[in-house]
């Protein structure tokens, strides 16, 4: 699995960008890393993942985002600890960026530490979403996002599902839309993800091993509450 010091994970709204970056935080503080965790998504107002900044700095992530009350602004005010973030060596930083132009401009402001340092820049899909069934939509959302940040993306993530809905055989169908678009951008396929171990095939685990990606749901509707430690995965 790639692990570059600095990691942005961007998506469209719903494609379940959030829930990959919360965990991907996790994975690497379980590796020994010290990590921390940038909310600059200001096109969602709803489950981002500076609601768990006490879930996660008691788990020892420490999360910064935008000025509160200055999220929507057209150049949003932020945080000075997002900068001490990227010029700590000692610390893996994961960027959670709304997939929108709107949003992925937002990483212009950081450009010159993108230029100094290799980063990831990973687009999370869900083609079950509206609008990204089609793999040249997530094409053009793909190149976009490239044109808005002034980056270049490095890899695909396929977070296909249907919620409590999905089975093996709508994850298998909407890996193959995943797996076009990528193929139609030249990027890799960087992790797949799964939330129950039956909607992975033998055929997944020969193939994808090393970038299977089990996530623990976090982003619950306001009336359910997130309860319990860091399950082990």
């Amino acid at each position: 699995m790639p692990t570059k010091r600095i990691t942005i994970i961007t998506g469209a709204f719903g494609s379940g960008k959030t829930e990959v970056a919360v965990n991907y935080t996790q994975l690497l503080k379980r590796a020994g890393h010290n990590v921390g965790l940038v909310d600059l998504d200001i096109v969602n107002p709803y489950f981002r993942s500076r609601e768990l900044t006490d879930f996660l700095k008691a788990h020892g992530i420490e999360v910064v985002s935008t000025q509160p009350g200055l999220e929507m602004a057209d150049l949003p005010a932020l945080s000075p600890r997002i900068f001490a973030f990227l010029q700590n060596e000692e610390l893996r930083v994961v960027f959670d960026v709304g997939g929108y132009p709107v949003g992925a401009k937002t990483l212009g402001r950081f450009e010159p530490y993108f230029r100094a340092e290799a980063y990831d820049l990973w687009l999370v899909v869900n083609p079950y979403r509206p609008g990204y069934d089609d793999p040249e939509e997530i094409s053009k959302l793909a190149q976009a996002i490239e044109a808005a940040s002034r980056l270049r993306l490095t890899g695909i993530v396929d977070n296909a599902n249907l919620g409590r809905e999905t089975d093996r055989q709508s994850r298998e169908e909407g890996s193959k839309v995943v797996e076009e678009a990528a193929r139609m951008l030249n990027l890799p396929v960087v992790l797949k993800t799964y939330t129950a171990e039956e909607l992975i095939t033998p055929a997944d685990r020969d193939r994808a091993a090393n970038n299977l990606f089990p996530l623990q749901l976090f982003m619950r509707p306001p009336w359910e509450e997130v309860t319990g430690e860091l399950r082990e995965i």
